[in-house]
């Protein structure tokens, strides 16, 4: 029906571009024994109507409208939300870090240590949400976007997908090889466990994109601002997105063969 097939491919693009970030810390890949994540493409034209399609996660399951992967339509969005940024590579990053909060979940440490940093995740969603957009707070120091301050859950996923989006613009930097002040050379962001030092670089990268892309008076490529909390944020997902496998691997137990 009219150009589904075109936005599905285009959205199909972001799914594997993501897909293929996170395999580079283990995730989703040969070695990897847990569950997959299934994905629910749908548009909002199916032929002589228009129905609602609301992205989302739940029970493994993730929704994606292809509708967005209409540049014009992603835009208007973007404008009447007040965002910074939307992308299909963001809702897919987005949605995966709700996928992949249920996993880590069933680790050691998990929960307590991310309660203490992004509050309680039990906090009834749906009140929080009404509360939300009857207020739409301003996200302040402690929150990487106002969409974050809604709750706990939506904290940990807007941190997850920005922790994904500085990760990856610096790969795709240094994998062009494009050199500059305070990239070491030989970097790899995938390969960093240093939080404090990724996001230092990350930065440096961004800012200097910033300026070429306004020498063309074109958007930022990063727009955001990274505060002491936002940061601290970033680093607990960068752990436990990139130790939580080999931490998941050491706790099952040893298999002996009879």
């Amino acid at each position: 029906v009219g150009d589904n097939l075109r936005l599905l491919a285009r959205a199909e693009r972001g799914k594997r571009w993501v897909l293929a970030n996170l395999a580079q810390w283990g995730w989703f890949t040969r070695t990897d024994p847990g569950a997959r994540p299934r994905f629910l493409m749908l548009s909002e034209h199916t032929g002589g109507r228009t129905q609602r399609v609301v992205m989302g996660h739940a029970r493994g399951q993730i929704t994606i409208n292809v509708t967005e992967a209409d540049e014009l339509i992603r835009l208007k969005r973007q404008l009447d939300l007040g965002e910074q940024y939307r992308s299909m590579v963001g809702h897919f990053r987005h949605e995966m870090a709700h996928f992949l909060f249920d996993r880590l979940c069933a680790l050691p440490g998990f929960l307590p240590a991310f309660r203490d940093i992004f509050g309680d995740e039990r906090e009834p969603y749906g009140e929080a949400l009404k509360r939300y957009y009857a207020d739409l707070p301003d996200p302040g120091e402690d929150h990487i976007t106002r969409y974050a301050a809604a709750h706990p859950h939506e904290d940990w996923a807007e941190s997850v997908a920005h922790l994904l989006h500085m990760v990856d613009f610096t790969d795709s930097f240094v994998s062009t090889g494009l050199t500059m002040a305070g990239v070491p050379d030989g970097y790899r962001p995938y390969a960093e466990d240093d939080t404090p030092r990724l996001l230092g670089i990350a930065s440096e990268v961004a800012i200097a994109v910033n300026d070429i892309n306004r020498a063309l008076d074109n958007g930022d490529l990063y727009p955001f601002v990274l505060t002491g909390p936002v940061r601290a944020k970033l680093a607990f997902a960068h752990h436990w997105l990139r130790s939580a496998l080999g931490a998941a691997a050491a706790a099952r137990p040893e298999r002996h063969s009879a």
